[in-house]
C-alpha cells in the first residue's frame, strides 16, 4: 500500500512527514510558500489521515512505506522534511537508505530516546473522549479543557477529526494503534546507520525536544549536520514562527 498525499507544485521533490496524532494538512501553508520552486508532497504517515491503518507501526516499517512511496512517484532522490515523530521517521529512513535522500531538515527532534513526554498522558485522555455524546469541534474542545488547558493542543486536536457517513465525529488517526506502538516511536533511539548529506536540525527558541547536549549524538549519526534555532517558538515551529522557519529553510535548501 501506497501512502496517502497532497501534492503541490512543480520542480525539485521535498517529501513532508507530520509530527504524532497529525497529518499532512497540518502543513498546507508550508506547501503553498515552497511550491512556485518545488514539488510539494504532504504524506499521511501509516495510521494517520487518509492513509492506511496498520497494527504493526515503527520506524523500521515507515522507513519501507517511504521508500515504496518514493518508488512509485519516480522521484531521483527527493529531500526529506519531518517534523517531531516525522523527524524520526526521516531520520532512519536516511540512516538505513542513506544513498536516497539529497538533504534532510528535521524539525525539533533528536535521534535520542524520550522517556518523559507528555504525549502519552495525552493518549489516555483521548481515549476517554466519547463520540457517541460529543457531537461537534467545541463539544470537543470543551471536554478536553478539564484535562488540557492549553488552546493550541484542544485546536490541534479538535482538527484532527472528521465526519463519518454515519454523521458522528472521529479522529483522524488509528488512536489505539498509535498506543500499541508508542514504546517504538517514542522511547526507543535512532541508531544503527549514518547518513552523511547536509541535514538541518531546526529547533525551536522555547522547546526542550531539541537541546545542546544532543548535538555530539546527532553528528555520530549525521556528520554534516548544521543546529540552527528558531527564535519566539515553541515544538510548533512551523506554526508558532513561520516567517523565519521559512527562511532558514530556504536558506539551507539554496545552499549547495
Amino acid at each position: 500500500m501506497i501512502l496517502y498525499s497532497k501534492i503541490y507544485g512543480t520542480g525539485y521533490p521535498i517529501l513532508v512527514f507530520h509530527g504524532l496524532f497529525g497529518n499532512g494538512d497540518n502543513w498546507v501553508s508550508f506547501a503553498k510558500e515552497f511550491e512556485k520552486f518545488y514539488q510539494i508532497h504532504l504524506l499521511d504517515i501509516r495510521n494517520h489521515g487518509k492513509s492506511f491503518v496498520s497494527h504493526e507501526m515503527n520506524y523500521d516499517v515507515i522507513s519501507e512505506d517511504i521508500l515504496k512511496y518514493i518508488y512509485y512517484y519516480k522521484l531521483n532522490h527527493p529531500i526529506l522534511l519531518g517534523h517531531s515523530m516525522g523527524g524520526r521517521a526521516v531520520m532512519k529512513f536516511s540512516i538505513k537508505y542513506p544513498m536516497i535522500p539529497k538533504k534532510l531538515i528535521i524539525v525539533d527532534i533528536s535521534p535520542k530516546a524520550y522517556i518523559n513526554t507528555n504525549q502519552k498522558k495525552l493518549i489516555h485522555i483521548l481515549k476517554k473522549v466519547d463520540f457517541d455524546i460529543i457531537n461537534t469541534r467545541k463539544d470537543l474542545d470543551f471536554f478536553l479543557k478539564r484535562w488540557i488547558s492549553d488552546l493550541k493542543i484542544r485546536s490541534f486536536f479538535s482538527k484532527c477529526t472528521q465526519r463519518q457517513k454515519n454523521g458522528k465525529l472521529c479522529f483522524h488517526f488509528s488512536l489505539s494503534n498509535i498506543e500499541k506502538n508508542y514504546d517504538d516511536l517514542i522511547h526507543k533511539e535512532i541508531k544503527n546507520g549514518s547518513y552523511h548529506g547536509p541535514v538541518l536540525f531546526l529547533r525551536g527558541e522555547y522547546s526542550n525536544y531539541l537541546l545542546d547536549q544532543d548535538y555530539n549524538h546527532i553528528r555520530k549519526l549525521f556528520s554534516q549536520s548544521k543546529i540552527w534555532t528558531v527564535n519566539k517558538s515553541d515544538h510548533w515551529i512551523h506554526v508558532e514562527n513561520p516567517t523565519d522557519f521559512h527562511e532558514k529553510i530556504s536558506i539551507f535548501l539554496n545552499e549547495t
